[in-house]
């Protein structure tokens, strides 16, 4: 133990009596004696804290150092985030390495592999529509999405005849009547023949500027909707009108409707084509029938019963009739085209499917039957 004294503390307070001094009593080891003993350890440990940047003053506050903060050490998280740095630039040149590399399909993961990958472009520039009905379908859509009128059919209804074109197409289909969605059954007939049959002359030269593509015909009605129930009494007054060997009758209960003057409800006077050609599907949807002055739809249905009768190839005749909530429409789908060959409808659409008469397992009713075509 060593006795020292106080800062300020002189020989007199020690040699005086009359003073009072105080003393501490500090316990002191050999180890401080020893560095106290060096005198150069003091230097260096001030040289050491200012070289990296830290210097402690006599109080223990630390105090900003002039060094400069590139001679600091990297700290902790220094070493890691370049460490970090490191591995991902290695990840990055081994995987574009093993890409490159002919051995890719075995060295890569199976994940990676599995991804799917964009077709190649093979087409030509400029080849344009050129499969039979492209051009058609995107006129049709072009038509449709800037329509601003609500379609004359609904989806179902036209899913309905779709379904048909689907499994018969390309098909020769008569479309009774012009309208906003002519465009579309010319569309969805691709490669096949599409007609029409309009009888308002005004309406016909408007649809057939828009879309001059269109095979369309102008055609005359005798009838008048204010006629109809007259036409459905009387008709099997005139031996035109009625199935067999007589009067308009083609033979084998079939019916001739071209020049069939005769008979009110024959549509006699058409194109020749109309006549000529073997009709896969009808599609009645005109003439106009909300009128006590429009032609009604009595000729057109009797007409493509008629013609349906007499198919003579393989297959039967599609039929679909639109507009059924009416009156008319609904009683002369009943009495000519017949409800056992109504195989399907959907909203104001009824589908029949009409087998021709020459591979009918009945017999055809006689001309006196309460209904001769059924």
């Amino acid at each position: 133990m060593a006795a020292c004294t106080t800062k300020g503390q002189t020989k007199e307070h020690w040699s005086n009596p009359h003073i009072i001094t105080h003393t501490h009593t500090v316990s002191v080891s050999p180890t401080t004696l020893k560095k106290a003993a060096n005198p150069h350890r003091p230097a260096r440990a001030l040289a050491f804290r200012r070289a990296y940047g830290r210097t402690d003053t006599p109080r223990g506050r630390r105090v900003a150092s002039n060094t400069s903060p590139a001679m600091k050490p990297p700290g902790r998280r220094g070493l890691l985030f370049a460490g970090a740095c490191a591995l991902l630039l290695a990840a990055f040149y081994l995987v574009a390495a093993l890409v490159m590399t002919p051995l890719a399909p075995y060295l890569l993961p199976p994940l990676a592999l599995s991804l799917p990958c964009l077709p190649a472009v093979a087409a030509p520039s400029g080849s344009g529509y050129g499969a039979p009905g492209v051009a058609a379908l995107a006129d049709a859509a072009v038509a449709y999405a800037t329509m601003e009128t609500v379609p004359q059919q609904s989806r179902d209804e036209i899913s309905l005849s779709l379904a048909v074109l689907r499994r018969r197409a390309p098909l020769r289909l008569l479309v009774f009547g012009l309208g906003r969605d002519s465009t579309l059954w010319h569309a969805l007939n691709p490669g096949g023949a599409t007609v029409f049959l309009e009888e308002d002359p005004a309406w016909y030269r408007v649809v057939r500027a828009q879309s001059p593509f269109l095979r369309a015909h102008l055609v005359a009605y005798r009838t008048r909707l204010d006629q109809a129930d007259r036409l459905l009494a009387t008709y099997k007054d005139y031996p035109a009108c009625l199935p067999g060997s007589g009067g308009g009758g083609g033979g084998n209960g079939t019916l001739r409707v071209r020049g069939n003057w005769a008979c009110p409800l024959a549509l006699h006077n058409l194109p020749p084509e109309v006549y000529e050609t073997e009709w896969d599907m009808f599609m009645i949807d005109a003439p106009k029938g909300y009128f006590a002055a429009a032609p009604g739809r009595m000729a057109a249905i009797w007409t493509a019963a008629a013609l349906a009768r007499a198919r003579r190839g393989e297959g039967d005749t599609d039929v679909f009739l639109h507009d059924v909530d009416r009156r008319v429409e609904k009683t002369f789908a009943e009495e000519f085209l017949c409800d056992k060959y109504r195989v399907g409808g959907t909203g104001r659409l009824w589908h029949f499917r009409i087998p021709p008469v020459s591979r009918r397992g009945d017999a055809t009713a006689a001309a006196g039957g309460p209904r001769p075509f059924c």
